[in-house]
Parts: C-alpha cells; structure tokens; sequence
C-alpha cells in the first residue's frame, strides 16, 4: 500500500473522532421545544445546525415528531394546513423531513463547527508535511546536485636514473649488456638455468667445464709413440676429450716406412677389455664400424706394422675419451635449435657438456662479432687454457 492512501485513512479516522469529541447533543427539552415549534428564532436556527451533523438527535427529534403525530386525530390532522410555524424537524440529511415542519433556513457557523473545520485544516497540514518529509529516497536522491569532484594535481612522474653500462656484447641478432647494478638485457629468450649460467661468464670472466675433464687429463701426454729409438709417430685424436657422435673418428699421423694401421679401443673399467678393432689400414684415419655406449670412458691405441717391427702410438700412456651421456646430447641438440646463430650462448653450453672444441669454435666467432670486447676475447683464451691442459 502507498504512504499516500495510508495517510488518506488515518485522516479520515481522525475528523470522525473530531467530530465525535466536539459535538454536545442537545438536551431532550431542546428537541421537544423545537418538534413542538415552540423555540424563537435564534434557537431554531441553532438546532438545525446541530441536526445537519448529528445523526443521534436527528433520529430523537424524528421519533418525538412521530409520537406527537399521533396524539392528534386523523381529521385534525387532515384539516390542518403545513405553516412555518408549526411543529416539525428540518434537518440536512437523506431522510425526507416530516410534513407540516418548517423548511430550514441558511445555517449559521456555530463555534464547535468552525472547531471541527480548524482541526480539520490542521489535520490537512500535518498531512501534506508528512508526505513532504516521507518522500521516497531515491527521489530525494535523484533531485540532489550532483558531489562535485575534486580536483587532483598530477604528480610529475621522476624517471629513475640509469645505472652505467659495463659491457656490450653481440650475441647474433641480440644485444647483450651489463650496468653497474648487474641488471642484463638480451637475455630475455633464454631459459632460467641458460640464463644463470650467461649471466656467470660475463660477471667473472669464466668458462664452466664438467669433471669428466680431470678423468681425462693424463692423455695429455699419451701422443707420441716410442719405438725404443725407432721412428716414433703421433695420434691425433680424440685425445681428452668428450665427442658427441657414438662413432667417433680416430686420427693419427703416419710414420715412415709403416705398411699399415690397426686400431683398438678399450674400455679401462673392464680391465681394457677390446671394445673394437680395425682391419689392417692403409690410411691415417679410422670411423669406428659400431656404436658404443653413451656416457662411458674409452681407451685407443694404433699400431704401425712395418718391415722391422711394430710402432705403438701412444706407447705408454693412454690416449682417452669420452662419450657424451644421452641427456646432455639431446640438451645440446634443442640448444642447436633455440639459440641457433648466438655463439655466447652455445659456446657456454658446449664447455658446460666438455665439448671444448666446439665451445672454441663458437667463441671465435664470438670475438669475430665483437673485436674490440675484451670479454669475448677473455672466455675464448678461458677455454684455449682448458684445452691445452688436456
């Protein structure tokens, strides 16, 4: 139900209440005089005001007229002819007003009627005050001014100062530098163990390299043969070194007056038990003819058979190498793909695997691409070092 209707009700209950408390009836001699015509003017005229709003006298004066009525004969009654000063009820209501009563006349505003109309009026006001003041919310909302806004000064924004670069190095298509904070750039494509490792190199100068390196360090002086005073001839390699392919080939130099070649490998953790051997060769090179096992250290050696007898090379010491473990070769073999055309990058991992050859070749071209970086250069003589302990 609306506010609106609900405040129409409560007034309606309030001017009957004000009506009833403000109304006095009039006394029982009043309303005989009046049913008998016997009041002047004045009073007359002040009980039909009365009976205009007061259903109870209007219905007493009405059952006086109807006693009175028939204390007169019938033939009396008929002979009589209606006057305006005989016996009768005027009243304003729906009932038809008795006959032979006086019309009434212009009713006059008595004091308890002008308080009837005063409460009235002020039930009126109090009304439309409650109405203004219930006004639904949103209303009241929608009529407010709009909060204005206040203003905001905007805050120069400060650019933070660089910190100085300390190196600048091309890395194939990519740029790599180092400031003074050692915030890097160009290393954003790499992955995280990649990038730490990049990020070492640079910051110290070094190159990394497995232990399998120190495995391998006693074939640095197992190159030459001794023939006991004969002619002596030297191998080539692998020697100290890690080789990617399972089929690796072994190179030696000749020696003079040989009629041919043979080659063996070992394996020193079965007690140099032959792995592989060559037929009789008229070359100086030699593609083993199987696979050997990934991740395992191997021994060689090549025997020059000539008119005087055989020449070994090495005679003493043993030329050793090493097979690339599977993991590390498919690493590398991604690598190749990722980070194809960036030399740093692929140098790094090569050391890192104990490919030292192939880490040489990629800084060289390193130092190609940056002549006057004195990093470059200082990773390239780095691994040039490693490979002459070897």
């Amino acid at each position: 139900m609306k506010p609106g209707h609900d405040a129409l009700q409560a007034l309606r209950a309030n001017l009957q209440t004000a009506a009833e408390t403000t109304l006095v009836h009039l006394p029982h001699e009043q309303l005989v005089a009046y049913v008998g015509g016997r009041l002047d003017d004045v009073d007359r005229e002040l009980a039909e005001s009365h009976l205009e709003v007061c259903m109870q006298c209007v219905a007493q004066a009405q059952h006086l007229n109807v006693s009175a009525a028939r204390s007169v004969s019938i033939a009396d009654t008929s002979a009589l002819s209606p006057s305006p000063q005989s016996s009768g009820v005027a009243w304003h209501t729906r009932l038809e007003p008795a006959p032979g009563l006086p019309k009434p006349r212009r009713r006059l505003l008595t004091p308890k009627l002008a308080a009837a109309i005063a409460v009235l009026a002020l039930l009126l006001i109090a009304v439309a005050l409650w109405l203004r003041t219930n006004k639904p919310a949103q209303e009241i909302v929608d009529q407010l001014p709009a909060p204005s806004q206040p203003s905001i000064t905007p805050v120069p924004e400060t650019k933070p100062t660089s910190a100085p670069v300390l190196l600048t190095l091309n890395d194939g298509s990519e740029k790599i530098t180092l400031d003074a904070q050692g915030n890097f750039t160009g290393l954003e494509a790499l992955s995280p163990a990649d990038m730490r490792l990049v990020k070492s190199a640079l910051q110290t100068g070094k190159v990394l390299t497995p232990e399998t390196l120190k495995e391998l360090r006693d074939s640095a002086g197992a190159r030459m043969g001794d023939a006991g005073g004969k002619a002596t001839f030297e191998v080539l390699g692998p020697v100290g070194r890690v080789v990617v392919g399972v089929r690796p080939t072994f190179r030696w130099r000749s020696l003079s007056g040989a009629i041919s070649y043979r080659v063996t490998i070992t394996d020193p953790a079965l007690d140099y038990k032959e792995i592989a051997a060559s037929r009789a060769l008229d070359d100086v090179k030699w593609t083993v003819d199987r696979a050997l096992e990934r991740g395992r250290l191997y021994a060689w050696q090549v025997i020059a058979h000539t008119g005087s007898g055989d020449v070994k090379a090495p005679e003493a010491a043993e030329a050793k190498f090493k097979v690339l473990d599977q993991s590390t070769a498919d690493d590398l073999a991604r690598a190749r793909k990722v980070y194809a055309g960036r030399p740093l990058v692929l140098g790094l991992l090569y050391a890192e695997a104990g490919l030292l050859d192939e880490a040489e070749r990629e800084f060289l071209a390193m130092v190609a691409a940056n002549p006057q970086s004195p990093i470059a250069k200082s990773l390239l003589g780095e691994v040039q070092a490693k490979m002459r302990r070897l």
